[in-house]
């Protein structure tokens, strides 16, 4: 990720390692290629009453995905965002990859990785994937919102207590990918009129609708840059579908 990695000294060293976990595995697909978005949206910068943000976004199309979305994210000293969100092609049987690192003040305040299902009923291909994994026991858990129900049962939420769970969590979120990597090649393909392929972008969309329920993406965002932008930012940039 070229404009991520020449500003590294500006981010955390965290955010920088999730970042090349991330790329390494994007880079790992079949057919990857970028996709073209305005150059306005890919570096965004704006500062306010002393305060630099600045937003970086960069899109990948691949075999088994229609869009992958990583978006790095920096308020002044105190507050940096890695946003991520593998979006599969409604004709593959595959689930939703999200993972979002919060970290204020230099250590993370927030942590999410998911395998989000886009049907009633995960495949038991995954389901036996993500039963198979040793999930450490972070010791704090975090509550779920209440619009959370589009995540998976294997949905980790937590804040890392230290280094060490620091370090836990992105070996976790690199297992996460893992997983979703083996199973392009194995999971059932329908054709794009079937019924299957229908529910499934339904359910994409669904996911897309309950994210932009998550106010405090909304505050920060209109803070800098005015309600107008920031809806057609969030709708158009981070969970169009």
């Amino acid at each position: 990720m070229k404009s991520v990695f020449c500003t590294q000294s500006k981010l955390h060293p965290l955010l920088i390692d999730a970042v090349e976990r991330i790329k390494k595995r994007i880079n790992d697909l079949s057919d990857v290629k970028a996709l073209s978005i305005d150059p306005k949206l890919c570096e965004i910068y704006r500062n306010l009453n002393k305060e630099e943000l600045f937003i970086f976004n960069e899109f990948y199309q691949a075999k088994g995905f229609r869009k992958i979305h990583l978006e790095v994210a920096k308020l002044g000293n105190s507050f940096q965002i890695l946003h991520c969100v593998f979006f599969p092609d409604p004709c593959y049987e595959l689930p939703i990859f999200g993972i979002d690192l919060v970290l204020t003040s230099n250590n993370i305040s927030a942590a999410i990785v998911d395998l989000s299902p886009v049907c009633e009923r995960m495949p038991h291909l995954l389901t036996s994937q993500m039963e198979s994994l040793h999930v450490p026991k972070f010791k704090e858990p975090r509550i779920l919102p209440d619009w959370g129900n589009i995540f998976s049962p294997y949905v980790c939420f937590i804040r890392p207590v230290d280094s060490h769970e620091d370090k836990l969590f992105l070996s976790l979120m690199d297992q996460y990918l893992s997983i979703l990597l083996s199973l392009v090649g194995s999971v059932v393909i329908d054709e794009t009129s079937s019924l299957e392929t229908r529910s499934r972008f339904e359910y994409q969309k669904s996911y897309c609708s309950k994210q932009k329920l998550n106010d405090k993406t909304r505050v920060i965002l209109s803070k800098f840059f005015g309600s107008s932008w920031t809806e057609e930012y969030i709708n158009k940039i981070l969970f169009a579908c």
